[in-house]
């Protein structure tokens, strides 16, 4: 970590010729200048110069002269110079959190000099300082000899100061339990006397040590909601002064949010119902702006504690009279709210129809619920925002109300339009609509498994086609999917309709394409979220269907390039069928902002190591944009900006800066980061700059850190029922990002570390029998370690759920190497034969054929084995990196063998000549996987190489000519072809994928196989 301000400036008393050296960074004329000035001035001054400067030269023993002189400033009684302790804070700037801690050292010596000096200027600087370095225990006791020393001056600023660190240290690992229980309730006691100060002074000023800004109050909720208990939290939200409905008089809704937060998960539903009426009945009389907080959230939550009353039906009528008098003025408002009115209107009539059902109308379907969907969507049809604003609603109607809605009012709505422009709205919608009701389980009805003593191939009857089929209707998919492409084709056709298409919000193309893309998904057969348990993704996936669908949004992706939900979709499905390089063109882009790297940087990048190497082989490498956001944010211990926020005064955002930091510290994408660089890293040989553990970034990670993902779905087009998987869990590749399958992978690229690490070449101890003892000795103590903690994680019952086939055996098998290398070098040749280790390298080499099985003998028969054996190559990633491990771990084991013998003639320090039998098979095996499977991808890569492949990719996608008569009957097949141009028009594309395979084929090849 580098000193924050740059080089410190000296001291105006030194004279011109050493101030010259020093800023122009000639540090030996430096050190010479400073010793003869030190010894003819005798000021210490010039010997905290002179150390300084030898700090910057290339010995290790000038280096490291700062940590001892700052041990010494640090054991001395007198208040140090402020100029030396900021000469030494710029020198030992790299050796801070590495050779020294901060808050044991020059944090101590800040506090120091600034309670020596509170009023100093250099004061705020310390503070600065300790905050860069996250060192609170130094910072708040800094705060707080500033505020003391400010106690008069009416500059309540240093309080809050105090107050937030505070708190944050009462909240943070650096406080010991004792502590942090003293300072909790030291932080409550403060806010508590200010809280009183604002309430009990008829007239507060600004002097005044109360509670006067809507960022202060906050403050005080926040911390009273950590460390105090429900009942003062309840008892303050509803006080006069300093209330929730207190502050919105006042114009502040932030402390409104937050305690609607607060109480929600309490079940505090009777004091949410009256705090949402009163904040809307405020509006309504004037007290503050009418639509202030009408907000969606606010009704919702309002309609839910009405729902939650000891009389709903009444608590719901009073909503609906809230909303009667919203609807009176709603003319002389804005849009957004008119909408979020309308909405709120339809959330309470779904509340109310649980509380008073009408069987005569529920057998119709035409009920009040069906009826207000109608009525939202007669108004905002053509916004492109509807399909989201009733999917919620849609998906929760009855099969009769659901049938009404398709049959009746979306049709009559349709017949009373007469512009074109929107009526190709409606019918993309009509479209999504029908869709979402087939993925929503009610539209089925559930089968006898047996029939007249025979079991039943469907375990669902369809309530729209009364097909037997399972879920979801495979029937009804169809024909969705042949409305859609004929709607899609019409508009195509029509140049007067394309002409309309710039009025509205959206290319109707762009949903229609969306919905006829993942009916064909699931009538290809693809599963939700593979894992270890359900197989590889593509096993039970017909081949036509899924190829379709790419190109599906390939075409529609062409015309309009803007639309990044359908980009999203179509670089998962690249990923998912192994086309890595064209989904690289496709993400590229996206152009992701830093600030939401950590959030959507795993759709592309998780597991991409696995899948094609070769992308980290351009000029630019391919984790950079990651990479530099993480050094970027986490280049210092202090959350980024957060001085910037005390000195705004903006205290919430200090507590969220703080949480933010905190998180990506801990996050799966981080852990992802750091995993897929260097393994890509180490199969082409590459130099890591970092052991994976050493990582600046992981040196806070341990066994115990719960690593988050906060991977963000949002982006994707999701047309699914909330009842079933979402869109994504169809397209990975497996499942996503866990704090267990993060750990497992960190401590597998632990163990790859161990094998892989070679001392210097010139490296030569000078007592070798010693330092043979060292390296067993580590070599034990890193192995049990990791067997302690692979054994933890792999052994959790849920691990196989959360990891794909091939990554359970991987990882299965690192652990078992662990226990087998483990075993081996703790017997020597005089112990007794290992009785274990024979078992565990026949768990090995099962795992290990198990792997090969999968990549080469398990081609479905519906699927072509070329096509299948290109997208599997997950499989093939993890079968070289296992075959890679076993092979590595056995050469380590011999290769301590070999040097035992070399060191130790008699043999008596070398290992058991069982041992190193099984070692010598590991490897034999291992490396003979290595080679079957280099072979197979070099097969691929001739058999690419022939000609004859863009007609065959198009027979995979629209299936041989000579085979249409297998599908008549299936209309939707020829709809879908017809919508992307046929195999003429497909030509292209088939190319494009052709040369993405021989792309990530001809990079396996390129990687290290030894």
């Amino acid at each position: 970590m580098k000193y924050g301000y740059g080089r410190p400036a000296l001291k105006s008393s030194v004279d011109v010729q050493l101030q010259t050296a020093f800023s122009d960074g000639n540090w030996n004329s430096v050190v010479r200048l400073a010793d003869k000035r030190a010894k003819s001035l005798k000021d210490p001054y010039y010997e905290a110069i002179k150390v300084s400067a030898e700090s910057q030269l290339d010995g290790a023993a000038d280096r490291g002269a700062v940590l001892n002189a700052i041990e010494e400033l640090v054991k001395q009684k007198t208040v140090p110079d402020i100029d030396t302790i900021e000469l030494y804070e710029w020198a030992a700037g790299d050796l801070i959190g590495e050779e020294i801690e901060y808050a044991d050292t020059l944090g101590p010596l800040r506090v120091k000099w600034a309670k020596a000096n509170p009023k100093s200027p250099l004061a705020m600087g310390c503070l600065q300082s300790c905050l860069e370095y996250w060192d609170l225990v130094s910072a708040q006791q800094i705060s707080t000899a500033l505020d003391k020393a400010h106690l008069n001056s009416g500059d309540r600023k240093f309080m809050f100061w105090s107050i937030t660190l505070t708190f944050l240290l009462s909240i943070s690992p650096q406080c010991s339990g004792p502590s942090r229980k003293v300072y909790s309730l030291l932080v409550l006691k403060q806010l508590e006397r200010a809280a009183e100060i604002t309430e009990n002074t008829p007239k507060i000023e600004a002097k005044d040590r109360g509670l006067l800004t809507e960022e202060e109050v906050c403050l005080y909720y926040r911390v009273l909601l950590a460390h105090g208990n429900r009942e003062d939290f309840v008892k303050r939200v509803r006080s006069g002064g300093l209330g929730a409905l207190a502050m919105l008089e006042k114009g502040h809704k932030l402390l409104f949010w937050e305690c609607l937060d607060a109480l929600e998960p309490w079940g505090e539903w009777d004091l949410i119902f009256d705090l949402c009426r009163q904040a809307l009945r405020l509006g309504l009389n004037g007290a503050t702006a009418p639509f202030f907080v009408c907000d969606l959230q606010v009704w919702k939550r309002f309609i839910a504690a009405a729902s939650k009353a000891a009389d709903p039906r009444a608590s719901l009528k009073e909503v609906q009279n809230v909303l009667k008098d919203f609807f009176a003025i709603e003319t002389k408002t804005a849009q957004m709210y008119k909408k979020n009115l309308s909405l709120a209107l339809l959330e309470s009539t779904f509340h109310l129809s649980t509380l008073a059902q009408d069987s005569a109308l529920e057998a119709t379907g035409m009920t009040p619920r069906v009826v207000q969907i109608g009525l939202l969507l007669d108004d905002c049809f053509d916004k492109l925002s509807a399909f989201d604003d009733v999917k919620g609603y849609v998906s929760l109607l009855t099969f009769e109300e659901a049938k009404t809605l398709v049959d009746v009012i979306l049709p009559k709505m349709f017949d009373s339009i007469t512009e074109k422009a929107k009526q190709l709205n409606l019918r993309s919608l009509i479209c999504k609509i029908r869709y979402l009701l087939v993925t929503c389980p009610q539209t089925l009805s559930r089968q006898p498994s047996l029939v007249d003593g025979e079991s039943q191939p469907q375990p669902y009857r369809c309530r729209f086609c009364s097909h037997l089929t399972s879920l979801p209707c495979g029937h009804c998919l169809q024909e969705v999917t042949a409305e859609a492409a004929k709607t899609y084709k019409q508009i195509s056709a029509d140049q007067d309709l394309q002409g309309l298409i710039p009025r509205l919000d959206k290319d109707p193309r762009q949903d229609l394409a969306l919905v006829i893309a993942t009916s064909l998904l699931k009538l290809s057969g693809l599963k939700a979220s593979p894992s270890s348990a359900s197989g590889a993704p593509l096993r039970g996936v017909h081949p036509e269907l899924l190829l379709q669908a790419i190109l599906l949004l390939d075409t529609q992706l062409a015309n309009t390039p803007a639309d990044n939900g359908l980009r999203l979709l179509l670089v998962e499905l690249c990923l998912l069928i192994g086309t890595t390089s064209y989904a690289r063109q496709m993400w590229i882009p996206m152009d992701v902002k830093r600030t939401i790297q950590d959030a959507l940087s795993p759709l592309f990048f998780d597991r991409i190591s696995t899948l094609s190497p070769a992308l980290f082989q351009g000029s630019r490498p391919l984790m950079e944009p990651l990479r530099s956001y993480y050094a970027n944010s986490l280049r210092n211990d202090s959350p980024l900006k957060i001085w910037d926020a005390f000195s705004a005064g903006s205290y919430t955002s200090i507590l969220d800066l703080s949480k933010y930091n905190s998180q990506l510290r801990t996050s799966c994408t981080l852990m992802m980061t750091l995993v897929e660089e260097a393994r890509a890293t180490r199969s082409f040989g590459g130099r890591i700059d970092f052991e994976i553990d050493n990582h600046p970034l992981a040196r806070h990670i341990t066994d115990d850190t719960l690593l988050l993902n906060k991977t963000d779905y949002g982006s994707f087009p999701n047309l699914e029922g909330p009842q079933g998987p979402q869109i994504q869990e169809f397209v990975r590749l497996g499942p996503e990002l866990s704090n267990e399958r993060a750990h497992v992978a960190f401590l597998a690229e632990q163990f790859s570390d161990l094998l892989a690490y070679r001392p210097p070449k010139d490296y030569k101890p000078a007592r070798p029998h010693d330092a043979a003892i060292r390296d067993r000795n580590y070599a034990l103590e890193s192995l049990t370690r990791l067997n302690h903690s692979l054994g933890n994680f792999i052994h959790i019952p849920a691990l196989p759920t959360l990891l794909t086939g091939p990554e359970m055996t991987y990882y299965n098998v690192v652990f078992l190497l662990t226990s087998a290398l483990l075993t081996s070098l703790s017997t020597s040749r005089g112990d007794p034969a290992p009785k274990t280790l024979a078992q565990v390298t026949s768990s090995i080499r099962t795992a290990l054929s198990s792997l090969k099985t999968s990549c080469f003998h398990s081609c479905p028969p519906h699927m072509p084995p070329t096509l299948f054996a290109l997208t599997d190559m997950h499989t093939v990633a993890h079968l070289r990196e296992t075959a890679l491990a076993v092979k590595h771990g056995a050469a380590f084991v011999l290769s301590f063998h070999e040097r035992e013998l070399a060191r130790d003639r008699s043999g008596k320090s070398a290992l058991h000549r069982d041992v190193v039998s099984e070692m010598k098979a590991l490897e034999a095996v291992a490396t003979k996987a290595l080679a079957e499977t280099k072979s197979h991808l070099q097969k691929l890569k001739e058999m690419l190489g022939e000609g004859g492949w863009m007609d065959r990719i198009l027979d995979w996608t629209f299936g041989r000519e000579d085979d249409e008569a297998e599908r008549e009957g299936e209309e939707y097949r020829a709809a879908v072809v017809d919508v992307v141009g046929g195999r003429d028009a497909a030509e292209e594309w088939a190319g494009k994928m052709l040369e993405s395979w021989r792309d990530t084929v001809k990079g396996w090849l390129m990687v290290r196989w030894d």
